[in-house]
């Protein structure tokens, strides 16, 4: 009697796409969450994500390494929106029967705070310095803007009728939110907080993302089955996209070329390539998909899929994110193929390190250190992959900020100067985050975020190679106040020289009477000594300063004879 069995091949593992046509490969793994899950949130760190089950009161936190749920955080009434701030230690969410934004704590798996706003919070929105939380409000048609430091309501914005979802652009100067009623998207101005403009044309919007380069704004419409892409210099609608039934929550990759949309009435993704605005891939997720977030590596897509009690992740395979890294190691490196389970090794040039995190398809590691460009492969019992190349970028330097003072109010812009910063990905000042914007592999520029106080704080530039020099500071400094002038009467002529006197002079840059400059000199920080400027006219007029924290007008203070 002959045995025929044979115990079965084992795969090897493999980094490259099995078939030579495809531009991207993908597959779909679901993960069991709470009931009718709808807001999905993404930690910057790129560790976690965040999932709002509005049925079971619950936010459900999940392993992104291991594609595992790893606790609840609660308890909330009906959770529907999520976001998380820029450190990854606080999650944020709407509470709509509650009236109200809670706010967990990760690390100690609890609510912490509430802060009460409009009538069924909708959708919400984190500033990225994570210092300002945007929320919408559906049947209050308004907007509330929480200030996370005290967590108190700074103000509320009158919006469109009700109000869905809501983004923020990567400088923090403008946020958008979709009217589903109205057919229309506001433009809030940050630093006004009012509507600076208002766009129609669109059809129950309901879902809004920025890109990162903040040129286009992408809103879908739920009764035209489209997705609108909006010019944020122009302010007008420069594609419609036709996508799946009823789309929902849309989201943008950090490299600003791939959209990903979710189809709530064709239980679908489109994939979108923002080079061409043309959708390339429909992904099949789970029942009803609402919300939709990207990975900071751009590899997975959460989607939340509310009438499933599920969470679709989308896995980009046969690649590796990121592929830069600094020469000291540590770099968490998402390295995704087939047949990864059970690795064994992971080596850089055949140097192992240590697997943090393992599944069918995917592996995250920390790099170990080195120089140049390293051969990265994968070992299983079923042999060794095919190598993916990773390169050790130099740390780099920032050699100067320009200008290196600015108002509390922030969001003025400044150009930091130095070298390898191509791949800076980040900004800190003191403790609050600003994306930077790359200019050259010498240059970035970023948009200062808004400080609680004014201070000397340290700048921290976060690039492939690491942190750079921290030597480098920056100053807030808070808006002047003029409260008084020694003398407040003078003949057409001019030429007298007055004192004035209030609070935050001391980096006066410009004096003036009726719009006319006047030469100055800063005695202090509550006084300067200004020559009045002649006259072609008599009456009062305004006398103005300007500082680095910003201008103070006292109307007809000073008179001309």
């Amino acid at each position: 009697m002959s045995n025929n069995s044979a115990t079965p091949a084992v795969e090897r593992p493999s980094l490259t796409a099995v078939s030579t046509t495809a531009a991207v490969v993908r597959s779909v793994f679901t993960i069991p969450v709470g009931t009718k899950p709808l807001g999905i949130g993404m930690g910057p760190l790129g560790l976690h994500a965040y999932v709002a089950n509005s049925g079971s009161g619950t936010l459900s936190v999940l392993d992104i390494g291991a594609l595992t749920v790893s606790t609840a955080l609660g308890p909330c009434n009906t959770p529907t929106a999520l976001g998380v701030s820029p450190d990854s230690t606080l999650v944020y969410a709407t509470d709509s029967t509650a009236n109200a934004v809670r706010t967990a704590q990760k690390d100690v798996l609890a609510i912490t705070n509430t802060v009460a706003v409009g009538s069924t919070p909708n959708g919400l929105a984190v500033s990225p310095g994570g210092i300002r939380l945007y929320v919408t409000n559906w049947n209050s048609a308004t907007l509330s803007v929480i200030n996370t430091l005290t967590s108190t309501i700074l103000t509320t914005i009158p919006v469109g009728t009700q109000p869905t979802g809501v983004a923020v652009d990567a400088t923090g100067l403008e946020v958008y939110v979709a009217n589903t009623a109205d057919n229309t998207l506001s433009v809030i101005d940050t630093d006004t907080n009012t509507v600076a403009a208002t766009i129609g044309g669109l059809s129950a919007p309901i879902g809004v993302a920025v890109s990162r380069e903040t040129r286009h704004v992408y809103v879908t419409n739920s009764a035209a089955n489209t997705v609108s892409v909006i010019d944020t210099a122009t302010r007008t609608i420069t594609a419609t996209i036709p996508v799946g039934t009823t789309p929902s929550g849309v989201a943008t990759s950090s490299d600003s070329l791939w959209a990903y949309v979710a189809n709530n009435g064709s239980d679908t993704v489109s994939v979108i390539d923002l080079t061409t605005h043309t959708v390339t891939d429909t992904v099949p997720v789970g029942h009803q998909p609402v919300g939709i977030a990207v990975t900071p590596n751009n590899l997975d897509i959460y989607v939340a899929n509310s009438g499933s009690n599920t969470v679709s992740v989308i896995q980009t395979l046969n690649q590796m994110a990121p592929t830069l890294g600094s020469q000291s190691g540590g770099t968490k490196v998402t390295i995704t193929g087939t047949a990864l389970a059970g690795a064994t090794a992971v080596q850089f040039n055949g140097i192992s390190t240590s697997i943090i995190a393992n599944t069918a398809n995917r592996i995250l590691v920390a790099t170990p250190p080195g120089f140049g460009t390293a051969q990265v492969t994968v070992t299983t019992s079923g042999g060794t992959s095919n190598p993916k190349p990773f390169t050790y970028y130099p740390s780099g330097t920032a050699s100067s900020i320009t200008p290196a003072v600015g108002p509390t109010a922030g969001r003025n812009t400044v150009t930091i100067d130095g070298s390898q910063l191509a791949t800076a990905n980040s900004v800190l000042f003191g403790t609050l985050l600003a994306p930077p914007l790359i200019v050259s592999d010498q240059r970035i520029t970023a948009a200062v975020p808004p400080a609680p106080s004014a201070g000397v704080v340290p700048i921290t530039v976060t690039t492939a190679g690491g942190l750079t020099t921290k030597t480098l500071t920056y100053t807030y400094v808070d808006p002047p106040e003029l409260t008084g002038l020694s003398t407040t009467t003078g003949t057409h002529a001019g030429g007298n020289v007055i004192d004035l006197t209030g609070r935050n002079l001391g980096t006066v840059t410009n004096v003036a009477f009726d719009n006319v400059n006047a030469l100055f000199s800063v005695g202090a920080d509550n006084t300067l000594a200004a020559v009045v400027p002649p006259s072609p006219i008599s009456g009062p007029v305004d006398v103005t300063v300007t500082t680095a924290g910003g201008t103070s007008t006292l109307p007809a203070a000073y008179t001309y004879t």
